[in-house]
């Protein structure tokens, strides 16, 4: 792809944007222009006047590359739609997985605004191989997850034989065959995932060269130096097997250790290692309350007590009969932990190599978390224009071109998503940098952001002055290349 000055013939395009703030993160290009589309890729961007059968209105608003998250647990259309208002043009499961995973991409094709994709999840090829139940993307399957919740026991806490390990890769190896981007790993809640399997799944991603996307296992407290540890095993891991490795919410996992955990990572890949890592702008997490992350002890290892957990539904903090109650009776049911300091999200926010992703679940009965909703915003409007903790360019990189980095080595696609110049494929959005901002609150979680004017994928229009297009379908599975 060549630099953002000017592209194919000027020929009437399928699409134009005029007089828009065209900022490419890769080439540096900051200008205004117009950009021209054809057949779903930039064909042009020039100050030359170009036509096309449809014109966009850029004067006053920022054009940059399709937001994309690395983890988006929310994989239904309508998690999509509150994501694209967002700006987001790609949002991948990678952090827990699918498994099976050609069904999950069967059912979204010609289905989705946005594109879509998925790592082979080893917490469903575990629950298969142990259970025997197909897990699929269970996340956003109700009744499938209540199924996985109650046989808990068999799937996240067996130690697994040296007959299951094999099974095991091989079923990981079968989900990367598939096409998923990678292997998807979140020992934390799988206890019985000893130190011997995570290696031996590093193992195998090594092999496969496919990466490994890690929601890193418990530590023994949230206090002192321990939230280090686990950080360590995958870095070594890592470095043991020459497999890639992307450390998922470093502000949730590193908490208090943050600066030193940062030096950790960056150091090693100062060294050779293929690491990175990933933040969202919220001082709060959400997981299920029948997860293994709350097993006993789970204050000390949170650093967090009853009133620090927030149940969505009803907007209480819980107390230690509400939170045994709803462990007991709904296992399945989401719930939000504030036990992250404001420090330790801007310390991950403003290295320039963290990438910003949302780590939003499906939104369930209007209840959840608002980071499924507001992520890139609030990071354009908090993070960039209030505080300037971030350039308006550097805040645009985290979002589109390192994410576009981390995958194409194993996706060529991605090679062509990130940026925005002639070549690249036209997924833009179009925002405006004094009102860009999020409106997602917890009480309510999918409330839009305001300021995302335009989002275009493939060449189509999905956001049109701030609204969704319901007749849009241009999203496209984003598949590992074997």
């Amino acid at each position: 792809m060549g630099a953002c000055q000017t592209g194919a013939s000027f020929e009437p395009f399928d699409l134009v944007i005029l007089g828009a703030r065209v900022m490419d993160p890769e080439s540096g290009h900051d200008d205004v222009a117009h950009i021209g589309v054809r057949n779903g890729r930039i064909a042009a961007v020039t100050r030359q006047t170009i036509s096309a059968r449809t014109v966009i209105d850029g004067r006053g608003l920022v054009a940059a590359p399709g937001f994309i998250d690395l983890h988006a647990h929310g994989q239904t259309l309508g998690d999509g739609d509150i994501q694209a208002r967002d700006g987001v043009t790609t949002a991948l499961e990678l952090e827990s997985g699918v498994f099976p995973i050609a069904p999950f991409y069967k059912r979204r094709e010609g289905r989705s605004r946005i594109h879509f994709g998925a790592s082979a999840g080893h917490r469903g090829a575990r629950i298969l191989l142990t259970t025997g139940i197909e897990a699929g993307h269970s996340l956003t399957e109700p009744e499938t997850q209540v199924r996985i919740q109650m046989r808990v026991q068999d799937w996240a806490y067996a130690h697994l034989k040296t007959d299951e390990l094999k099974k095991l890769r091989a079923l990981l190896t079968e989900g990367f065959m598939a096409g998923g981007l990678g292997i998807g790993l979140a020992p934390e809640y799988i206890p019985g995932a000893d130190r011997e399997e995570v290696l031996q799944v590093f193992e195998e991603a090594a092999a496969l060269k496919a990466p490994v996307f890690v929601h890193v296992r418990r530590t023994a407290s949230a206090l002192g130096d321990a939230p280090m540890e686990p950080i360590q095993e995958m870095l070594a891991n890592a470095a043991a097997t020459g497999a890639a490795l992307h450390l998922c919410h470093i502000n949730s996992k590193a908490l208090g250790m943050i600066d030193p955990a940062l030096r950790l990572i960056n150091g090693a890949r100062a060294r050779g290692i293929d690491v990175s890592s990933e933040v969202y702008p919220y001082t709060a997490g959400s997981t299920l309350i029948g997860s293994a992350l709350f097993d006993e002890g789970w204050r000390q290892r949170l650093g967090a007590d009853y009133r620090d957990i927030e149940w969505p539904l009803t907007g209480e903090r819980l107390t230690e009969e509400s939170f045994t109650r709803y462990r007991r009776e709904q296992p399945e049911g989401w719930a939000i932990i504030h036990n992250i300091t404001d420090e330790t999200v801007d310390r991950a926010i403003a290295d320039p190599d963290v990438i910003i992703a949302s780590d939003g679940a499906p939104f369930i009965r209007g209840s959840g978390h608002p980071r499924g909703a507001g992520t890139y915003a609030r990071v354009l409007g908090r993070y960039v224009r209030e505080r300037r903790l971030l350039s308006l360019m550097d805040g645009i990189r985290k979002m589109t071109l390192l994410p576009a980095r981390r995958l194409e080595t194993i996706s060529p696609t991605m090679r062509r998503k990130g940026r925005l110049q002639p070549g690249a494929d036209a997924d833009i959005v179009l925002f405006d940098p004094a009102r860009v901002i999020d409106r997602a609150t917890f009480e309510k979680p999918t409330t839009p952001s305001d300021g995302i004017s335009y989002v275009i994928v493939g060449g189509q229009v999905i956001v049109d002055e701030g609204q969704i297009v319901g007749s849009a379908f241009p999203g496209q599975g984003v598949r590992a290349h074997v």
